[in-house]
């Protein structure tokens, strides 16, 4: 008889509900005072009460209804200015499921806002969505939801095996709804349990398999008024699934039930300390054991007579804890302690949780799109280090060719030929000056040089295709992010102009390249300062010999001319000779001098060609640098800079834009709690 009263309390506990109890109270009172004789004036002292209360809770509905009506436009008006702006904060698709994409939070938002819109008194009887979630398929969720559902006492003999089966055929989702009788079609389960009717709002249940067959169902998974995701520690570690359900686990609706049954409080408070740190808070964490829940009532089930069975259905099934996850739903439901309960009040709290999601999943989007930028600030200085390197070796290269020493010998070399035209050799081949010292300057002026410019052309060769590849490997990086959450950063019009740059037929370097200078310098020295001494050494020949041929006619003229100066016969004839041979000898000495001149003045002009050489070498140098070894990478980091530093400014707008719309979210947060 103990064991029948014991089986009748449960049967009471578990589907009868605080409103049928209450009712059952009040008519038992009801009809006590009846028996009593005391049934009028007690009949006419409720019936006032009964109006007053009415009366009261009348007006209190009208105040909480207007309440509620304008929570519900303020939240509205929040929820389209979050639509418009999500496209700015979010891409329209993802690499991460659709988590950070844009289409996703304008759908959940667009739906919660026509539930909104829809609310109203005749909804009452409407559904609470709660979505069941585990993280894989060792987690337990089908042992928690059958746990829940499950009736050990019913006569439906399709009751339980249509609810433990229900996965059968099934592979996305299913939906579970109250009804009068068991029915599993399409996906959809009616089953009469009194677990979904337990709340003053009805609940629907979404049960997904596992997180991790539900990339295509992000938006299932969200669209919920309450999130119950379930974790199995043992294969599934704290810090897989963060990486995994972060975003599900920053969710104020979110209940992570622990699979755990030896979770001692101190562990529960290790893991809400571990998931804070990762910045993940979600509304509670729960340990339970569904599968020692189930067994509970499987064994009660098969002996609902057996006062050992009762005895281990109440210590299983109190063990298993699984009761405490229908006190939570009820908490976050609005369901304890609350005079007013509807499906308006709820759909708010849910809006408000989607445009939190919504806003965190923008602000993680800023956010990455702001470390994308710092990405490409670093790459690109470390590719203009690279680049101030090259240009740092200028002077190097200059000096590892010898331009000083290979200078200093060419002027010796040119000097040493020069001297060896000596005025009588020189009056023999004074038609061939220029082609001497013009074949001179071809085979000693800075020949050596050449050898070696040529060589260093070679290393700068080397140096400009590594340049080009880093450039190249930087730009890929950006495109493809390690990280999949990283957004890319890629601009085909800067990628293709720098593959024109880097196939120019300008671009390559050749062996002409850096001895262009030489070549001019060698020019000038041959067309302008060689042909000056060829043209000094004509003059100078000219002169001489126009000199001895003056110094005869005057010695003549003064010999045999009629001349006042004429003098005896006897020295007229020696007199003659020698103003003759004086001015021989006086044009030969001239000519000699300006010969000499001449080749010093060529030996000065080609020590100033030759500073030259060295200011053009070294622009010359700096020129190839910069359009030749470095073009690449320069065109690279300036047009790097300047699209990240046009989409900091993007960035910076769309941040306050996010700051001003948690200002008011959470203004409208702090107004609904007070």
């Amino acid at each position: 008889m103990s064991s029948c009263l014991v089986t009748r309390h449960h049967v009471l506990r578990t589907f009868v509900s605080p409103r049928d109890l209450s009712f059952s109270s009040e008519a038992s009172v009801v009809h006590d005072a009846w028996c009593t004789g005391k049934a009028s004036k007690l009949f006419v002292n409720g019936r006032r009460r009964c109006f007053r209360a009415y009366s009261s809770n009348e007006a209190s509905k009208d105040s909480f209804t207007k309440d509620a009506s304008s929570r519900r436009h303020k939240v509205s008006a929040l929820l389209h200015r979050i639509s418009s702006f999500l496209p700015r904060a979010l891409s329209a698709s993802t690499n991460d499921g659709g988590i950070q994409s844009s289409q996703l939070w304008h759908e959940l938002l667009s739906d919660i806002d026509a539930a909104l819109s829809s609310s109203s008194g005749s909804d009452a009887y409407q559904s609470a969505r709660v979505v069941v979630c585990g993280t894989d398929q060792w987690a337990g969720s089908q042992e928690l939801i059958t746990a829940l559902l499950e009736n050990p006492f019913t006569s439906d003999e399709d009751y339980s095996d249509i609810l433990r089966n229900r996965w059968k055929n099934q592979s996305a989702y299913l939906t579970i709804d109250h009804g009068p009788s068991t029915s599993l079609v399409n996906g959809a389960l009616t089953i009469p349990s009194s677990w979904l009717q337990q709340y003053p709002l009805p609940i629907q249940v979404t049960e997904i398999a596992s997180l991790s067959s539900q990339a295509t169902l992000q938006k299932t998974l969200l669209e919920g008024d309450a999130l119950v995701l379930i974790c199995n520690p043992l294969t599934t570690p704290l810090a897989t699934l963060i990486s995994k359900a972060g975003y599900i686990l920053q969710r104020s609706k979110t209940i992570l039930l622990l699979t755990a049954s030896g979770a001692s409080k101190h562990v529960l408070e290790h893991v809400k300390k571990e998931l804070a740190a990762a910045g993940c808070q979600p509304g509670k964490v729960l340990a339970v054991d569904p599968v020692r829940a189930l067994d509970a009532i499987s064994a009660l089930k098969s002996n609902t007579s057996s006062p050992s069975a009762i005895q281990m259905y109440q210590n299983d099934f109190t063990g298993s804890r699984i009761s405490i996850l229908s006190e939570v739903l009820g908490e976050m439901l609005g369901s304890k302690n609350s005079g007013h309960v509807s499906l308006l009040d709820i759909r708010i709290q849910t809006a408000l949780m989607q445009m939190r999601s919504a806003l965190c999943a923008s602000a993680r989007s800023v956010n990455q799109a702001r470390a994308t930028i710092d990405r490409v600030f670093t790459g690109t200085s470390e590719l203009q280090s690279q680049v101030e390197e090259v240009r740092a070796k200028t002077d190097e290269v200059l000096a590892e060719s010898g331009v000083n020493q290979a200078l200093l010998r060419s002027s010796k070399e040119m000097k040493t030929l020069l001297d060896s035209l000596t005025w009588p050799k020189m009056i023999w081949r004074v038609d061939e000056i220029d082609t001497l010292v013009g074949s001179a300057l071809e085979r000693h002026w800075c020949r050596e040089l050449e050898s070696q410019l040529i060589l260093q052309t070679g290393r700068l060769a080397s140096i400009q295709t590594s340049l080009t590849s880093s450039t190249f490997s930087l730009l890929a990086k950006l495109a493809s992010p390690s990280s999949p959450s990283f957004p890319t950063f890629h601009s085909p019009i800067l990628d293709n102009h720098l593959r024109q740059l880097a196939h120019s037929p300008s671009f390559a370097l050749t062996p002409d390249t850096l001895i262009q200078p030489i070549q001019t310098r060698r020019s000038q020295l041959a067309r302008h300062t060689t042909m000056r001494l060829h043209r000094d050494a004509q003059n100078a020949v000219l002169g001489a010999f126009g000199g001895m041929f003056g110094g005869a006619g005057v010695g003549w003229w003064l010999a045999f001319g009629e001349s006042a100066l004429s003098l005896g016969a006897g020295s007229e004839a020696g007199t003659a000779l020698g103003a003759g041979a004086l001015v021989a000898v006086a044009s030969i000495r001239w000519a000699v001098g300006k010969w000499e001149r001449s080749k010093r003045r060529w030996v000065d002009d080609a020590n100033r060609v030759g500073e030259g050489l060295k200011r053009d070498l070294k622009v010359a140098l700096q020129q190839v640098i910069e359009k030749n070894v470095a073009a690449v990478p320069i065109a690279a980091y300036q047009g790097l800079r300047e699209l990240a530093a046009k989409q900091e400014e993007e960035v910076d707008l769309v941040r306050s834009d996010l700051i001003s719309m948690q200002a008011d979210l959470e203004a409208l947060e702090t107004a609904r709690s007070s």
